[in-house]
C-alpha cells in the first residue's frame, strides 16, 4: 500500500468558542482510506487546536489498524515546536506528549505543507464547522473528499 499520509487542519472561531478539526488518511497514490471530523466547544489557541487535530488523526488511524508514514499540516509553528524537542512555551507539555506518541509509532514523521496542499483536511474542517457535522468514515468516503484530494497539489 505504500506510505500512508495523514493530513490535519482546524477551524478556530475564538469569538464563538467553537473549534472543528478535519483529518484525512490517504495512501501514496492519494486514494482516501478514511476521514474524520469533529466539532466541539472550547477556547483553544489555533496552535493547541492543531495539536488536538494531530492527536485525533493518529487515534483515528491506529483505531483502524493503519500505520502512518507522514503527518502533514499547514501550521508551521506546530511543526517547528515538534522539531524543537525542548519546547518551553506554555504549550510545551502538549508538544512533548505528541512527540512521545510519534516516538511510539516509530517511523512517522511530520511536515509542514502549504494550505493548497492541505486542502482536503482544511475543507473537511470548514465543512464540519459550517454544517455542524462530526463524522468518521472509513468504508464510504464522501465524494467531495476524493475530488479534493485529486486537486491537492501534493
Amino acid at each position: 500500500m505504500g506510505q500512508l499520509k495523514l493530513n490535519v487542519d482546524t477551524t478556530v472561531k475564538s469569538s464563538s468558542g467553537l473549534i472543528s478539526i478535519g483529518t484525512v488518511v490517504r495512501e501514496c497514490h492519494d486514494i482516501v482510506l478514511g476521514a474524520s471530523s469533529l466539532k466541539f466547544s472550547g477556547h483553544l489557541s489555533p496552535f493547541l487546536a492543531e495539536c488536538v487535530a494531530i492527536r485525533e488523526g493518529i487515534e483515528f488511524a491506529t483505531d483502524h489498524g493503519l500505520s502512518l508514514g507522514v503527518i502533514k499540516m499547514d501550521a508551521r509553528n506546530v511543526v517547528l515546536a515538534l522539531q524543537a524537542i525542548n519546547c518551553n512555551a506554555l504549550e510545551g507539555p502538549v508538544v512533548r506528549a505528541i512527540s512521545k506518541i510519534l516516538e511510539r509509532l516509530g517511523s512517522t514523521s511530520y511536515r509542514f505543507t502549504c494550505r493548497s496542499c492541505n486542502a482536503v483536511a482544511y475543507g473537511l474542517a470548514q465543512f464540519t464547522f459550517h454544517n455542524n457535522v462530526s463524522q468518521s468514515c472509513f468504508d464510504s468516503i464522501l465524494d467531495w473528499l476524493t475530488t479534493t484530494v485529486l486537486n491537492d497539489l501534493n
